[in-house]
């Protein structure tokens, strides 16, 4: 299997009037499941049904349900956090107990502002409709992290997957290579994968394969893989000297993201967020590093981002909602991005803005400021804050979960080690902008509304958003001015029939090759509700059980 993080820089975005956006990636074993925010956020049955829709036989919400189960193991905190998180959504019928990931809740019975935020929305109208993990849920409420709840370490892919199985004899793990291309055998009518080229510690190398390839190098990385193995657009892989092996112009396009904008709150006095740490105050830094150490408790115990909400866009709720609906749904059949997928696409995210019980933003808080103006990759996106007026703050995130949007990425040069260009197009398509501004003006109603107003303070600072967002056209020009990435790339090298723009079969299998599977967050068809990390676990389960099939091996 390869796994060979992208080596990326700041994406320039057209949508976002010029303006850089930094991207991590985890260069570290088993990727960015080492360095994500740690947020288990389930996707929607309308969707994965759409999978299927959008000719991926097999893929529907029946089919992949049980993979979202198999993967995870879901641990309740206590009674007391289990009231004060309002968890009674908790469904025990949709989760599994014995998957390898360990998810939990923070054990938090004090603090004032998840309690607030999930009250605050079921008084809007939006509470908790059911279990995230059903599929079929909207309304605020507070998630679950990808936190050992014994140890209050992250579970991720090398605790979960990768130490189990570090003993067996048919297991080697090389670190420090770089993949250079991909091997064929050209001898037979369809290229066969039957090794890897890599470079390990300055020396070349060949690693020959006796079943198949697994590329799982991510939504940059992998397509990267295939450009430079001559898999790609003719035209582009012979302007860099790279012989073809298989013409598919759908490699490194169709890329997806959730844009972001955001606004960050200063909070009553009294309220506690985690701008001390932010400001690396000493007395912070030592109170939270003794309860992390002595109790495996405090702010160094959990993920700052477990309060949210998956919501439809409220502006098409009330008695001018219809006419919103219509007005956001006449943008969404401009075609601003055409393409093999574009009317399919189109199609699924129309009804799914009809659907009042399907969230298409997620809304969601962080209890500290935030840098939404980063120039560049390497900038942190959390402020430091004044150190001088020691103000605390509570960051109010929308974003848009299923983008119009659909970018590329591609290499720059037949050189493994150069960075590839990576273009998400953000914002292009004018329904995309429309509907996150939308969100972002709902949040005047959200922090006006008790008990939520009372945690925040009245005429308090701002981290330079305009104290009045009630006109579209300055709510769309502080989008652009304040977006950011949700690092939730996918759908590079779509699973998709070829004609509709695809570059996986329904079973992961690189179209116009044998011996070639990719296993990663580029086959996923259109970006996920939410958080990538869930279904990328479900997929990859999935995966694991097709390659077993196909080679003769019982499932489990």
């Amino acid at each position: 299997m390869i796994s060979a993080p992208a080596d990326t820089k700041g994406f320039e975005k057209k949508g976002l009037d010029g303006k850089v956006v930094p991207f991590s990636q985890g260069r570290t074993l088993r990727g960015s499941s080492a360095i994500n925010g740690q947020v288990f956020v389930a996707n929607s049955k309308p969707h994965i049904d759409a999978w299927a829709e959008f000719g991926n036989e097999g893929w529907d919400w029946k089919a992949l349900a049980p993979y979202y189960q198999k993967f995870y193991t879901l641990t309740r905190p206590s009674p007391e956090a289990c009231k004060h998180l309002r968890l009674e959504y908790i469904d025990d019928a949709v989760h599994a107990t014995n998957g390898p990931v360990q998810a939990s809740f923070p054990e938090e019975a004090e603090d004032p502002l998840p309690t607030a935020w999930v009250d605050t929305f079921a008084a809007l109208g939006y509470p908790a409709s059911g279990d995230p993990f059903s599929g079929e849920m909207c309304g605020g409420y507070i998630n679950a992290m990808s936190i050992d709840p014994k140890s209050r370490t992250r579970s991720y892919a090398v605790t979960a997957y990768l130490e189990p199985a570090e003993t067996r004899p048919n297991l080697r793990v090389i670190t420090g290579a770089i993949v250079e291309k991909i091997i064929f055998d050209p001898s037979g009518a369809i290229p066969k994968a039957v090794g890897v080229q890599v470079e390990v510690d300055g020396s070349t190398t060949t690693i020959t394969v006796t079943k198949e390839v697994i590329l799982a190098a991510g939504a940059f990385g992998t397509p990267k893989v295939l450009e430079l193995s001559g898999i790609g657009p003719r035209r582009h892989l012979e302007s860099l000297g790279i012989n073809v092996a298989v013409d598919n112009p759908n490699v490194g396009e169709n890329l997806q993201d959730h844009p972001n904008t955001s606004i960050s709150f200063e909070v009553a006095d009294g309220v506690k967020t985690l701008d001390p740490l932010s400001r690396q105050e000493p007395e912070a830094l030592e109170a939270a590093m003794t309860a992390y150490t002595t109790e495996k408790a405090g702010l160094l115990a959990t993920s700052g981002t477990f309060v949210g909400s998956l919501i439809p866009l409220p502006d098409f709720v009330g008695p001018d909602g219809e006419d919103a609906l219509r007005q956001v749904q006449s943008l969404v059949e401009d075609d601003a991005m055409p393409g093999l997928f574009s009317p399919y696409h189109a199609s699924f995210v129309k009804r799914a803005l009809a659907n009042p019980c399907e969230g298409v933003g997620q809304v969601f808080t962080y209890p500290s400021c935030n840098n939404v103006n980063p120039e560049g990759a390497g900038v942190n996106i959390l402020q430091h804050g004044d150190k001088s007026t020691q103000k605390n703050f509570c960051t109010l995130v929308a974003t848009i979960l299923y983008p119009l949007g659909r970018g590329s990425v591609h290499i720059t040069s037949a050189d493994p080690k150069a960075k590839p260009a990576i273009d998400p197009r953000y914002l292009e398509h004018p329904a995309d902008l429309e509907i996150l501004a939308r969100f972002l003006q709902y949040f005047e109603k959200i922090i006006s509304t008790e008990p939520l107003s009372k945690l925040i303070k009245r005429n308090g600072s701002r981290n330079g958003a305009p104290l009045d967002l009630s006109d579209l056209e300055v709510a769309k020009t502080y989008t652009k001015r304040s977006c950011l990435s949700c690092w939730h790339a996918t759908s590079s090298c779509a699973m998709l029939p070829r004609e509709r723009g695809g570059v996986v079969n329904s079973d992961l299998l690189i179209y116009g090759t044998t011996g070639l599977r990719i296993v990663d967050s580029s086959v996923i068809p259109s970006a996920t509700r939410g958080n990538t990390q869930t279904t990328v676990y479900a997929v990859a389960e999935r995966a694991a059980d097709m390659i077993k099939a196909s080679h003769g091996i019982a499932t489990n």
